[in-house]
């Protein structure tokens, strides 16, 4: 399983207070900084070989809670600890009092979900703007630019020169006298002849080019959680997207593809994880409404239907649900969070609904008919007008189903 559903499975499962008591101890522990590999031991008793072995402090744990769990390694020690969180939780080794910074219920709610759609940190500035990808091009050095650059120098006299006129005209004279005598001689030998060789070989044809292939102008993500990066082998995560997701081509480099995500955001995407051909929709519009109605939790279904849920703004959202317990966001989209569900929120409008912990089987789901891509993990049934999709957690307990307007 991922460690960032870990990480909300591990959340939803243990209460607010034990989640502050073991940040306590946490920030304690690495109040004077330490390796998160020694510090994971002093907490546990256990060795895990795997967490990192650089030197971390209190206050870049704290810098990774508020700014959206960017850190892998800090990601994978906390969902170690939330996995043992009785264990330390009852250990008297550490002392909550002693900690200076307490740490926000509200806070860790508000927060561990972006673990999930926003891995990359998303700065605000002062004046509430949020700061949006912009691609630079470095611009060229002096020397650089010198090399493209004329250097026009003044022009010169010519030199009068009369015995090279002559020497010119002389050998003009000398080539039209020439061609004029041998001209009967070379001309014989142009003449076709009167036998014809029967065991001359004939000439064989040309092959025809082959035309190439055009370049693909737009593709789909074939893999669950695929990690879209700002530079092409890069580790900066610009947004994670699903199998299905569909983006436009802009340019391809190094084995990756660069996508046009909107929103004026562009991220490198690997080639062996997209494909230029996806199959025609196999199921009809009501197929995908019909299975609604019974794969998955009534309760909002109850106050508006899919389609109008789907044309909703981010206003009418929330007068017919309410605030949502939980907001987040990413490069792209605006999420908000209600028990078992949450709405995707793209340019101010309702844009997909994914269920959460769903009881609806990968087997059961297969049932709808011929989809239109499947893995181990993950299935896309596509109608003219909806794209409905399972992600199968790793152990099999639970599912997410998501629809959204193609």
């Amino acid at each position: 399983m991922h460690e960032s559903e870990r990480l909300l499975q591990l959340y939803a499962k243990h209460d607010s207070s034990k989640r502050t008591v073991l940040r306590a101890k946490i920030q304690k522990n690495l109040h004077n900084g330490k390796p998160l590999v020694v510090s994971f031991q002093e907490l546990t008793g256990e060795t895990l070989s795997f967490l990192s072995t650089d030197t971390l402090s209190a206050n870049d744990f704290n810098s990774w809670v508020k700014k959206g769990k960017r850190c892998h390694a800090f990601l994978l020690y906390y969902v170690e600890l939330l996995e043992r969180i009785d264990t330390v939780v009852a250990s008297k080794k550490q002392s909550v009092e002693a900690v200076s910074t307490p740490v926000s219920p509200e806070l860790d709610k508000q927060t561990i979900i972006a673990s999930i759609y926003s891995p990359v940190e998303h700065q605000i500035n002062s004046s509430g703007e949020k700061k949006r990808y912009t691609a630079e091009i470095q611009v060229p050095y002096r020397s650089e630019r010198a090399k493209y650059q004329r250097t026009i120098e003044p022009a010169r006299p010519r030199k009068k020169s009369g015995a090279k006129r002559l020497g010119v005209c002389a050998l003009i004279g000398l080539l039209v006298g020439g061609g004029y005598i041998g001209y009967p001689y070379v001309a014989a030998l142009f003449e076709p002849s009167e036998q014809v060789d029967v065991n001359t070989p004939t000439a064989e044809p040309k092959p025809e080019p082959v035309a190439e292939m055009p370049e693909p102008t737009e593709v789909w993500l074939t893999e669950k959680n695929v990690s879209l990066l700002s530079e092409p082998n890069g580790t900066d995560v610009t947004y994670v997207g699903d199998i299905g997701d569909r983006y436009d081509v802009l340019e391809e480099r190094d084995d990756h593809v660069l996508l046009d995500l909107g929103a004026d955001v562009t991220a490198w995407a690997p080639l062996a994880s997209t494909t230029p051909v996806w199959k025609s929709f196999t199921l009809s519009d009501q197929q995908v409404l019909n299975f609604l109605k019974s794969g998955v939790d009534q309760i909002y279904l109850e106050r508006a239907t899919v389609d109008e849920y789907l044309s909703f703004s981010e206003t009418e959202l929330y007068d017919v649900l309410g605030e949502p317990f939980g907001r987040d966001e990413d490069a792209l989209n605006e999420y908000a969070f209600y028990t078992g569900i949450f709405f995707v929120i793209q340019d101010e409008a309702v844009h997909a609904i994914d269920w959460m912990n769903t009881p609806t089987t990968k087997e059961a789901f297969q049932q709808l008919g011929t989809p239109v891509y499947e893995t181990e993990d993950a299935i896309v049934f596509e109608s003219p007008k909806y794209s409905l999709r399972l992600f199968a957690s790793t152990d099999g307990v639970s599912t997410r189903i998501r629809v959204t307007e193609k």
